[in-house]
């Protein structure tokens, strides 16, 4: 994992439909960052809370602390890509868009609160699991990115990048503090169903301030991009189905799904979009 700095400038905000003209996609990207303030910093709330089974389940002290540094790191990326999307969401609510979804995340995480830490860890396992794949798309398939304004896609793959590095981090955790199989499973489901709600939900709602809800240049926009030919850059259902649903083997691992040359050739390739902050650490895995 390496804590980068991206360089990036919202002073001068960006096109209502960045991503092409492309009302939909525009609508269900700027969804996604919508949700993610809360997520990521859920997330780093995860792994704290269980911090204290650290000491208590291994014994090496090796062992935990490579593991905290590991920690550590994601942290901070999961910290810097919380910033850079608060600012990306504070230039849509200048362009009129609403964050319909934030209470109801919001009301979500207070529950987990009440319940032991292990779950949430379990929910970050889960959701990490998904933007992994997507990230694994954008960075094999340049078809998939390449009609997004040039800011927006440097920010699309750099978070991109960054989620491919920590991908296995929050599952080698859990595994490694002993997590349950079957809560593995359960967090994985309502991730899936909380995810698609709240993302449906939230692109309807961008959609609807665009003006775009009902017009059929959007439905076809929809239809294009998940059913349509992945060498085109659509066709997201056909690329994610599959190792979306591998989450579901009982042997599976993170680093058994998506290819390391993309990546690494991404982030030789774009090394002057971002500041070095700090070179972390390697997984243990």
């Amino acid at each position: 994992m390496t804590i980068r700095a991206l360089q990036i400038d919202f002073s001068q905000g960006f096109d209502r439909r960045w991503f092409g003209g492309d009302a939909f996609r525009s609508a269900y990207f700027n969804a996604m960052s919508m949700t993610f303030p809360l997520g990521e910093q859920s997330f780093i709330d995860s792994v704290k809370g269980v911090d204290r089974f650290i000491d208590e389940r291994i014994e090496s002290e090796a062992e935990r602390a490579q593991l905290r540094a590991q920690l550590t790191d994601f942290s901070a990326q999961e910290a810097t890509h919380r910033h850079i999307h608060a600012q990306y969401n504070a230039v849509l609510a200048k362009q009129g868009f609403e964050n319909a979804v934030e209470k109801r995340i919001e009301k979500r995480l207070e529950r987990y609160k009440t319940e032991h830490p292990m779950n949430l860890l379990a929910a970050t396992c889960a959701y990490e699991h998904y933007t992994a794949i997507l990230s694994d798309v954008m960075l094999k398939n340049p078809a998939a990115s390449e009609s997004m304004t040039p800011m927006m896609r440097r920010l699309w793959l750099w978070h991109a990048l960054e989620e491919t590095e920590h991908k296995a981090v929050a599952f080698d955790l859990y595994k490694r503090l002993g997590g349950h199989e079957r809560g593995r499973i359960v967090a994985y489901l309502l991730a899936m169903v909380f995810m698609q709600i709240d993302a449906f939900l939230q692109t309807t709602n961008n959609l609807r301030r665009d003006g775009a809800l009902w017009k059929p240049s959007t439905l076809w926009g929809a239809l294009t991009f998940y059913f349509g030919r992945p060498s085109k850059g659509n066709g997201w259902i056909w690329m994610t189905t599959r190792p979306l649903l591998a989450y579901f083997k009982r042997d599976f691992h993170p680093h058994q799904l998506g290819e390391t040359e993309p990546p690494r050739a991404y982030a030789s390739e774009h090394a002057q979009d971002w500041r070095v902050v700090r070179q972390g650490s390697v997984s243990a895995h």
